[in-house]
């Protein structure tokens, strides 16, 4: 008969939360562990993630309550769903708010039994594209304008030399600066 209830309320749960096929399943793990560690006033790292059930919906084990516990963790658009599959009376709806230009999630979340009240932030791992976007702006002002000059003077002709186009005794196609 309890098989029958996990099973049934886990069905319930699965068909409750939205599917979104997230490519931030690295950050949606990272969301799982954090807001678990907050619910059950344990470390993150003391919560192992076991299984991903389905898009966005994660199973974790931990040491809880003398005995080892698996929660099922369900990932929405903007609310974190957990639920105890021993626990069943262990069920929170968290929302969390998702910024698009970090990839990071942040979850203001406390608990009574915890002391933690700072906000919880997990970003997803950052793409070849982002590195290098990232590995341009982290350098310093003189060094981008420095590179810039020297971009420049390339495209420039040497002294002495006609510019293409341009006939040794200054006729061609450009005209002379005033004052010369």
């Amino acid at each position: 008969m309890r098989r029958i209830l996990i099973a049934l309320t886990l069905a319930l749960t699965l068909a409750v939360i939205p599917a979104r096929a997230s490519e931030f399943q690295d950050m949606d793990i990272c969301l799982g562990k954090q807001v678990l560690g907050r619910i059950l006033c344990k470390d993150p790292h003391e919560i192992n993630y076991v299984a991903k059930v389905r898009d966005n919906i994660y199973l974790f084990s931990v040491f809880y309550a003398k005995q080892e516990a698996r929660f099922v963790v369900g990932i929405s658009d903007s609310k974190i769903r957990v639920q105890g599959r021993e626990f069943l009376k262990l069920t929170r709806t968290i929302p969390y708010d998702f910024d698009k230009n970090t990839k990071c999630a942040v979850v203001e979340y406390s608990s009574s039994e915890c002391t933690r009240t700072d906000p919880i932030v997990c970003c997803s791992e950052k793409t070849e594209e982002d590195v290098k976007e990232q590995k341009f702006w982290d350098r310093p002002i003189p060094d981008l304008l420095e590179e810039d000059l020297k971009k420049a003077l390339e495209v420039l002709p040497p002294e002495g030399k006609p510019a293409q186009g341009q006939q040794p005794n200054g006729q061609g196609g450009q005209a002379t600066p005033p004052g010369q």
